[in-house]
């Protein structure tokens, strides 16, 4: 079969419901296949669209996701399973509905299965000169917060929650800065620190406000990340999020950037939990933390924790008495 692109949308991915539900339904009410399609992406859009998709069920094959999280896990009639279990040639059609990096998927879709299904897409990433940030696996990409994923998106309002008014933020490995305008958006004043140079490139031009600012550098070289943030400095408060499992030393990461903080600032991180996530799931990873691990590692640089909350999905809650969510957020004061 010939390789296909059709587009069913000429607007971002913060369309309405409603706007989405109409670009499926003409997208599925022109479908003339032999065979069916296969829904690409189990996330927040697909969601959006669930009641078109139902009233389409005998075009739909099934739904699948790249994220393991999403498998056997039920939405609508379907049950979400690995793009290799479902796409296969009973399937003539394959409809990208992503609510994250949909012009990479799209284009990974096109590639690898191309040349043998038509490929679809729901939405269209908005057009903008702007600088391209390359998908890795690992960050996010996208060019407004409807575009970044909801998980990520809930760390950072999480974070907000607890800042105080005003508060001057050191957000350490930033990344595309989608989390240092959510802080801004709420009062902060961000300085935003990344060891990628096209990551705070991209930061400046997508997620710019008059409460941040971005600059390069690596976070777990004391001396580097001193100079970049040692002007906004003395900070209220360190967010860090999914940042430690990264570092080859998190304990010296930790102790600079705490020396970066006023007596009894407060730090607001997250990272994966080692009783529940094995290192195996994600290779850009260099350790995980089991909980207990955290809590003397916060004690050795200095910190004195205040509450643990556990995620799973959207839901963060209170993790005094449960230990089993996938990541551990954690909120500490500098002792002074």
């Amino acid at each position: 079969m010939p390789q296909v692109m059709t587009t069913a949308a000429t607007a971002g991915t913060s369309a309405s419901r409603a706007e989405a539900c109409q670009r499926v339904q003409s997208v599925l009410a022109d479908w003339r296949g032999r065979a069916g399609i296969v829904v690409f992406g189990a996330g927040a859009h697909t969601s959006k669209v669930l009641s078109v998709l139902e009233a389409h069920a005998d075009k739909i094959v099934g739904i699948v996701d790249d994220s393991p999280a999403w498998w056997s896990k039920p939405l609508g009639p379907w049950t979400v399973g690995p793009p290799a279990a479902v796409i296969d040639e009973n399937v003539a059609g394959i409809l990208v509905s992503s609510d994250t990096q949909q012009r990479v998927l799209a284009q990974r879709v096109q590639e690898e299965f191309g040349d043998r299904c038509a490929i679809l897409t729901l939405y269209e990433t908005r057009g903008d000169d702007g600088p391209e940030l390359p998908f890795t696996g690992e960050r996010q990409i996208g060019r407004n917060l409807d575009e970044i994923e909801l998980g990520h998106r809930a760390r950072y309002y999480w974070a907000l929650q607890h800042l105080p008014a005003g508060a001057v933020v050191l957000d350490a490995a930033c990344g595309n800065g989608y989390g240092s305008y959510i802080l801004a958006s709420g009062g902060a004043r961000v300085q935003g620190v990344d060891v990628s140079a096209e990551a705070i490139a991209f930061a400046r031009h997508y997620y710019r406000h008059e409460q941040t600012s971005f600059v390069a550098a690596a976070i777990d070289d004391a001396s580097a990340l001193c100079d970049a943030a040692s002007a906004s400095a003395p900070f209220d408060a360190l967010v860090s999020l999914e940042t430690l499992e990264h570092l080859a030393d998190a304990e010296t990461f930790l102790h600079s950037a705490g020396g970066l903080l006023r007596p009894g600032g407060m730090l607001l991180c997250s990272t994966p939990n080692a009783d529940v996530m094995d290192i195996a799931e994600a290779p850009y990873h260099q350790r995980h933390f089991t909980r207990t691990e955290l809590q003397q590692l916060l004690r050795r640089v200095g910190f004195q924790m205040q509450n643990w909350y556990g995620q799973e999905g959207l839901q963060i809650l209170n993790n005094r008495c449960t230990t089993r969510q996938r990541y551990l957020l954690y909120h500490a004061l500098k002792s002074v």
